[in-house]
């Protein structure tokens, strides 16, 4: 299948959860921010090995329609993000739009560790986990520009009690969550690895929801990605390479 034709259907897969996902379904969630200048590496090996994020920066926690601290933006406290993803799936796409994208399965981890400083309540001390899960699928898309790459990824986890009781959230309550990076790495071929420590924002979403199928996860974290991707200023960069003229 071309580049062009899975861009259309992943076009179209985000139009289409807009639809089906109900606006209650959606209504609790806790984003994690990561803002440029971003520390850290994303990276794959090459042949069947997994995507791998290390020691990503995060900078902040908000809860947003939360019954409790409901917008209130908390400090992260030396937190990173740390996954690795399924294992390679599948790869492809190149045309002269773009340097094609890679696609991973279910399993390996994702992790937020660090601390937490809590308005009006006891802190979260460094080195705590909050937010430890397992991931459901991830993918890559190369945007045909200076090497410039969006990865998205959809998982399950769980989150630090106390963080979950300061929104006003049940301890143990389970969550779904999107990950959403921009970075650039050198180009090296379709499925080839690549490695970047240029990495210059992203975002966590994680919604209490009833379960979804992964996939349908995966084009919300892409509706995630276009609405930072947008506030980076590198919106029309991102359609020119992702919206080909013709499909």
């Amino acid at each position: 299948m071309s580049a062009k034709v899975s861009i259309a259907a992943m076009a179209m897969g985000l139009w289409l959860m807009v639809l089906l996902i109900s606006p209650s379904a959606m209504a609790v969630e806790l984003d994690f921010n990561l803002s440029a200048p971003t520390s850290g590496t994303v990276s794959y090996a090459g042949g069947g090995s997994d995507l791998i994020g290390s020691n990503i920066e995060v900078d902040n926690v908000v809860g947003l329609s939360t019954p409790a601290n409901a917008n209130v933006t908390s400090l992260c406290i030396s937190c990173v993000l740390n996954f690795n993803s399924g294992t390679l799936t599948g790869a492809g796409g190149s045309n002269p739009s773009n340097n094609g994208w890679w696609a991973f399965g279910p399993g390996g981890t994702i992790t937020i560790s660090g601390g937490v400083q809590l308005q009006g309540a006891t802190d979260i001390l460094p080195g705590s986990t909050l937010l430890s899960g397992t991931f459901n699928s991830a993918f890559v898309q190369d945007l045909g520009v200076q090497g410039f790459k969006v990865t998205f990824g959809s998982f399950s986890d769980t989150k630090h009690p106390d963080l979950l009781s300061y929104y006003g959230l049940t301890p143990g309550t389970p969550f779904q969550g999107a990950l959403a990076l921009l970075f650039a790495s050198t180009d090296t071929g379709v499925g080839n690895s690549f490695t970047s420590t240029s990495i210059f924002s992203g975002n966590v979403v994680n919604a209490v929801v009833v379960p979804l199928p992964a996939a349908a996860l995966l084009f919300a974290s892409g509706l995630s990605g276009m609405a930072w991707l947008r506030s980076k200023g590198v919106y029309r960069l991102t359609l020119r390479a992702l919206w080909p003229r013709e499909l």
